[in-house]
């Protein structure tokens, strides 16, 4: 082959792939002074091949990321700041390892959480609602100032500060069959965890918001063999959130800071 019959070849490929080759060579001359000065993020493999439209949108949005780095655009952003805090958050999670628990170690966590696993037999209990057609407008505000009443007062009129509710306010010696069919399944297992004696609280559910205070609470031994793997998967999850804030305890303490 001639040297002008390589270049005759070279200008035909050009006439019909410009874009192509200008978004290569473009990508090319990036991805070495990106080398040269900073540390760069990888273009998605085969972008260029796939789409040279995505390929030129990535290296524009490349370009105008390092040039927002370089003008500390992204101090004192609240926004980047949570997604950056997130990302590293993440990142802890990812590298912790939890080893699953032997089945000895499994029933001693069914069984200290029994009223999550076993339910309740029969429950005492009081309760507010906030109905969200009546307060979405100002559902947050309207929640706050619930609570601090609730929690504030000795003895409160409950029918006045709630909503209209079918099943009343108080409820002595409640089923969990009864409590799920006016509440929902997912409140009647909130309801089974929360502690006896404080308002608690605002509990979402899809007619509004509860504020509710247990009395007494009845619960139910757990069926072992039937829970187990939903409490194993609870068990890891939380030995992972120990783990992990372990690690951020111990990225406080490389700052200085008191865990």
């Amino acid at each position: 082959m001639t040297m002008q019959s390589l270049l005759d070849g070279l200008s035909r490929l050009q006439q019909r792939h410009a874009l192509l080759l200008f978004i290569a060579l473009g990508a090319l001359l990036f991805a070495v002074d990106a080398q040269r000065r900073h540390p760069a993020a990888p273009m998605p493999p085969g972008i260029v091949a796939a789409d040279p439209v995505d390929a030129a949108r990535w290296l524009e949005d490349e370009v105008l990321y390092r040039e927002a780095v370089a003008r500390g655009l992204g101090e004192g952003d609240l926004i980047v700041r949570r997604r950056l805090v997130q990302k590293m958050r993440m990142l802890l999670e990812a590298g912790v390892e939890v080893a699953e628990p032997d089945t000895a170690t499994l029933d001693a966590w069914i069984d200290a959480h029994a009223s999550r696993y076993g339910g309740f037999e029969r429950i005492s209990f009081e309760q507010v609602f906030l109905s969200r057609g009546r307060n979405e407008a100002r559902m947050a505000a309207a929640a706050q100032a619930l609570g601090e009443r609730l929690r504030s007062t000795t003895a409160p009129d409950l029918a006045a500060l709630s909503d209209p509710h079918p099943g009343g306010n108080r409820f002595d010696g409640a089923s969990a069959r009864e409590v799920e069919r006016l509440f929902g399944s997912a409140f009647a297992q909130q309801l089974g965890e929360l502690p006896v004696g404080d308002w608690q609280g605002p509990l979402p559910t899809a007619l509004g918001l509860y504020f509710v205070r247990v009395h007494d609470r009845r619960t139910q031994a757990p069926d072992h063999a039937a829970v187990r793997e939903r409490a194993l998967r609870d068990y890891l999850l939380e030995q992972r959130r120990i783990a992990t804030e372990l690690a951020v305890a111990d990225l406080k303490a490389r700052y200085g800071l008191a865990p």
